[in-house]
């Protein structure tokens, strides 16, 4: 296997190459029928915006791509109780709830910060209301999960309090950018040319797209580690979206003829976050305490006349309008909520009531990691008149690649178990080669992952005992870019006779080398016992 990935912005490179090992097919005897189980929660809600309660499961009508499909499993919640569940011993009983909240300390301001940990800290003092628990996550080039959704006071108060700890470091993240040096400018081209600003506007937006991948890679890891639950499934992402500015772009009339379209626009860019968590049956709200940034930024500075926002040729306006605009529509596609505030401890009230009254939808489509995006709508029989609000689509990723995915999250949200006994071997680097015009060294590094027999689920069947293991290789650098997914299943295969030797004194060896650039790189891989679902992870930081 030759897989070479790349980090999202293209700013770490990590390529893994298996050597040449014998593989061997999953023997006939081995069975998997993977079922996809699809479960929708709906508010609805009257034309005076009251939540309708007492509705059945045959009020509702699911339909994903023009396909009617068949409920498997109901539920309705109301107020934070089930009063209707297949399960008649449900009825009357707390319902759970997840809730996430991720802090993006990477574009936020710490006054900001400062303002929504201390109300959330007052919110939680008091107490966690029955059925909820509370995860506590935040990011600022590093991932950390300061606490797991827990139902302990003492430890959500304890894990803001440690995000209180934790500098923001939005106003450390202006972009500089390199088209700004006129040194080496030609004389024909100054600030008033339409080749410098061509040149500077492409790169202010390319920094900006790369700035926000970072946090949606972060964000990502972060709700593909505890999905893995029954209960209702909500996210707050804490974070303006967009990274404040110094430089904005700027535009001239005749650059709108010039140019076919303009390049301005960044909608959507957190819609690869919405989109996995709209799959993994979060409900995303969205938090925002920044204002008006660009009014903040012209004042700060001081150099910069207020953007005109009754001029929708302007630049300007755009990048403050799609800022929010990225909250709101990643919110929706979910079935949640943009909330523009200060009060976190009233946005969070809010949110609890919102998720509190819902009813849940199950159905099982006939298809099962076709990798395609499915259109999902809901309606209540008979109301045309009602407002459902729920996740309106999801892609149904192959099951090898979400089982990979979650081994990666569990990588860079800092799990550190090895129930496997795994050990990674590495040799001296060797340097390759040179490119580019810094010089910059590329390094091969060659290793070895020794798996024990004696911890891995082998199982016999006449002259052989098989097992199967996946491999999940994932790279970070210093900056917090990660590179992009890798991930291998491997089958194992001994003669039955041999495998008692086997466990007793030996470990299965996967060979492979690492492709890594100059400088720091933490190399982060999972092995997943694909037959007893369990996972032993491995890190190696490298300074090359």
């Amino acid at each position: 296997m030759n897989s070479r990935f790349l980090a999202i912005g293209g700013l770490l490179t990590v390529a893994v190459t298996a050597l040449a090992q014998e593989q061997t097919p999953a023997p006939s005897f081995v069975s998997q029928v993977n079922v996809n189980n699809v479960t929708v929660d709906v508010q609805v809600r009257d034309s005076s915006g009251v939540p309708v309660q007492g509705l059945g499961r045959g009020d509702f009508r699911v339909v994903e791509d023009g396909k009617e499909q068949a409920l498997t499993n109901f539920l309705s919640v109301n107020g934070g109780e089930v009063d209707s569940a297949g399960d008649p011993s449900l009825v009357g009983q707390p319902a759970a709830r997840q809730v996430i909240i991720f802090f993006d300390l990477y574009l936020m301001t710490e006054p900001d910060k400062r303002r929504l940990v201390e109300g959330l800290i007052e919110r939680f003092a008091t107490g966690v209301p029955p059925a909820l628990t509370v995860g506590v996550v935040s990011f600022d080039g590093t991932l950390r999960v300061h606490t797991a959704p827990s139902s302990s006071r003492e430890k959500i108060v304890g894990a803001l309090k440690e995000v209180s700890r934790t500098p923001a470091t939005g106003l450390q993240r202006q972009m500089h950018l390199s088209s700004l040096d006129v040194s080496d400018m030609p004389r024909r081209e100054t600030w008033t040319s339409y080749e410098y600003r061509h040149r500077q506007n492409a790169e202010y937006w390319d920094e900006l797209r790369r700035m926000v991948a970072r946090v949606e890679s972060a964000f990502t890891a972060t709700v593909q580690r505890f999905s893995a639950t029954d209960a209702r499934k909500v996210v707050v992402l804490v974070s303006p979206g967009f990274p404040r500015a110094q430089n904005v772009p700027i535009y001239r009339d005749y650059d709108f003829y010039l140019d076919a379209p303009v390049e301005y626009r960044n909608v959507g860019l957190l819609g690869r976050a919405a989109m996995l968590a709209s799959e993994l049956e979060y409900t995303v709200y969205t938090l925002d305490a920044s204002g008006n940034q660009l009014l903040d930024t012209a004042s700060d500075v001081g150099n910069r006349q207020p953007a005109n926002f009754n001029d929708v040729a302007d630049a300007t306006f755009w990048r403050e309008a799609d800022r929010k605009d990225n909250l709101i529509k990643a919110a929706e596609l979910t079935g949640g909520e943009a909330i523009f505030t200060t009060d976190s401890s009233a946005a969070l009230a809010d949110v609890e009531r919102l998720t509190a009254t819902y009813y849940s939808l199950g159905y099982q489509p006939d298809h099962a990691g076709d990798g395609k995006s499915h259109a999902i709508k809901v309606e209540v029989i008979g109301h045309p008149d009602y407002e459902l609000t729920h996740r309106t689509s999801y892609v149904d990723r192959p099951f090898e690649q979400r089982e990979a995915e979650r081994s990666r999250a569990a990588l860079l949200t800092g799990e550190s178990a090895n129930p496997l006994g795994v050990v990674l071997a590495l040799d001296k680097p060797k340097s390759n080669f040179k490119f580019g015009a810094q010089g910059m060294k590329v390094f091969t590094v060659a290793a070895e992952l020794r798996i024990p027999y004696a911890h891995l689920v082998m199982i016999p069947r006449g002259d052989i005992a098989w097992g199967q293991v996946q491999v999940v290789v994932v790279g970070v650098d210093t900056s917090g870019n990660q590179s992009e997914l890798t991930h291998q299943k491997l089958p194992i295969e001994l003669p039955a006779d041999k495998l008692e030797e086997a466990r007793a004194r030996g470990y299965y060896a996967y060979r492979f080398s690492l492709r890594l650039e100059g400088g720091a790189t933490s190399v982060r891989i999972a092995v997943d016992d694909v037959l007893a679902h369990s996972t032993s992870t491995v890190l190696a930081d490298l300074k090359l």
